[in-house]
């Protein structure tokens, strides 16, 4: 850790271990020191990951987000989500047809075997800075964020915590935090992990006319796509009409998500 680091880093767990005694920290005491375990473990890696955490509302959703970005390790600089100037050049360019015309024929096959319906894509990329949004205002995101931070204040207020040397407790602390299983599942990718911000993924919506009767909602999935029959038709439409997309996705649960490969 750079000095500077290691100064704030045993300041946070000066005022974690004071908790109990100065009741006016008790609340921000373990948040002071998972904030600083964030930063230094955030410094470590690719530049971009700290860039995004530092857009990311609350310690919560920070540590989920920085549980993917480790899990990711290596991986990582080839899953991140293309800048502005890569998706206009996307845009233009040979791929993008062939995976529209893929797509188109994907729509022709189920309005053949749908009469009435219409699968409708939304064929923009989704960009950092829309990720980003949706990831600071997602229920589920909130949820598990708050469980994740629960479960890292526990377990760096714990007594082998305790008693490992300060400068051992970043590392252990990111492998606890890859290591986290979260609970609910998010229902998004961490912001820059997203296969929407490479045009990888697709979400198809089932449309009759201008109405909408299956969208990509999770809190619909039993009705407005099993009940209703779309999940299979949907399934029937993508193995008729092209044998470039796989899916769909299965955790967290999406039918209307399929991955869509340039090659076979």
């Amino acid at each position: 850790m750079r000095a500077t680091g290691v100064m704030r880093f045993f300041a946070s767990l000066a005022l974690l271990a004071g908790a109990s005694l100065h009741a006016a920290h008790a609340e921000e005491a373990p948040t002071d020191a998972v904030d600083a375990l964030i930063h230094e473990i955030a410094a470590e890696q690719d530049p971009r990951v700290a860039a995004a955490l530092a857009r990311i509302d609350g310690s919560g959703r920070q540590l989920l987000a920085l549980r993917a970005y480790l899990r990711a390790g290596t991986g990582l600089a080839g899953r991140w989500s293309w800048t502005t100037e890569q998706i206009e050049a996307f845009a233009q360019s040979p791929e993008n047809r062939a995976m529209q015309a893929e797509i188109t024929r994907v729509q022709q096959a189920f309005a053949s075997a749908n009469p009435g319906y219409q699968l409708w894509v939304n064929p923009q990329v989704r960009s950092l800075d829309i990720q980003l949004g949706y990831w600071n205002s997602n229920a589920s995101v909130s949820r598990a964020g708050a469980g994740i931070l629960g479960a890292m204040e526990t377990w760096l207020g714990s007594a082998p915590v305790r008693a490992m040397p300060a400068a051992e407790v970043p590392h252990a602390a990111a492998k606890f935090i890859a290591a986290h299983a979260p609970s609910p599942t998010p229902t998004l990718a961490a912001p820059g992990l997203s296969p929407h911000g490479q045009m990888r993924a697709v979400d198809f919506q089932v449309r009759q006319g201008s109405k909408t009767v299956a969208a990509p909602v999770t809190a619909t999935i039993a009705s407005a796509w099993d009940a209703a029959g779309w999940t299979a038709r949907l399934q029937a439409a993508i193995e008729a009409g092209s044998d470039r997309f796989t899916g769909p996705l299965a955790t967290p649960r999406e039918p209307w998500h399929y991955t869509y490969s340039a090659a076979k």
